[in-house]
């Protein structure tokens, strides 16, 4: 979340604010226990002993973290944890690898490049995750559940083309699209006097049509656009 809103989430934390730190925590989880698990060379859980430590020190790092320090907020975070857990290693008397400082730093490059990476896909799964609940909720309102999709999925690639075309001419008309969310009822008479479609056909995809619809409606659904593949050049449902 290296981004503009990283600054505001981090000043609201510093002030006593929970719920943005609890939103720090949850974002990063993956990321503290993808580098509790470079540093401790095993895997963890987050359950671990060694990721309470990890955990402390990310809660410090939102107290501390400066951005004039010329370094990223995540840089930051894995130089704080990778200190506190050494530190716990000594005082357990436990035997953890340390290089020399060169050695030490290229290889704090390359867990800190490999953490990333796991990272980002992480978080990459997590954000499909929490935009599938998204799109579930709505579907609900119309009495679909995500679960059962796939049974309602076009078969054959053409009529998985027609189906993202008549969505994509259904949301063309700003009224209808107004009278299926209010409503939560396809208007399938209106839309096929305008448009030419069968109403057999449109009942038929009704559920399927909905999904599309709303992923059109939410473009802010980046991973569940990219997932599911939305449009004309569509391979796969």
């Amino acid at each position: 979340m290296e981004n503009p809103k990283l600054k505001e989430t981090l000043l609201e934390a510093k002030k006593g604010n929970e719920l943005e730190r609890e939103y720090l925590i949850r974002h990063y989880k993956p990321y503290i226990l993808n580098v509790v698990g470079h540093v401790c060379k095993r895997y963890v859980t987050w359950s671990s002993d060694e990721t309470s430590i990890g955990l402390i020190a990310f809660n410090r790092a939102v107290d501390t973290f400066e951005y004039d320090s010329g370094r990223t907020f995540l840089n930051y975070v894995y130089l704080l944890i990778k200190r506190d857990l050494i530190d716990y290693f000594r005082k357990e008397k436990r035997h953890l690898h340390i290089t020399s400082d060169d050695d030490q730093l290229e290889h704090s490059k390359a867990e800190m490049k490999a953490s990333l990476e796991s990272y980002h896909q992480s978080t990459s799964t997590t954000a499909l995750v929490e935009e599938i609940l998204e799109l579930d909720e709505k579907l609900g309102n119309f009495n679909i559940s995500f679960e059962e999709l796939e049974s309602h999925s076009p078969k054959h690639r053409k009529t998985q083309i027609k189906v993202m075309e008549m969505a994509t001419e259904f949301i063309k008309y700003h009224d209808l699209v107004n009278e299926l969310i209010e409503k939560c009822i396809f208007p399938i008479s209106s839309f096929s006097k305008r448009t030419g479609y069968r109403p057999k056909s449109i009942e038929r995809h009704r559920k399927y049509l909905i999904t599309i619809i709303m992923i059109q409606l939410n473009p802010e659904w980046s991973q569940l656009s990219t997932f599911v593949q939305v449009g004309p050049r569509s391979e796969k449902i």
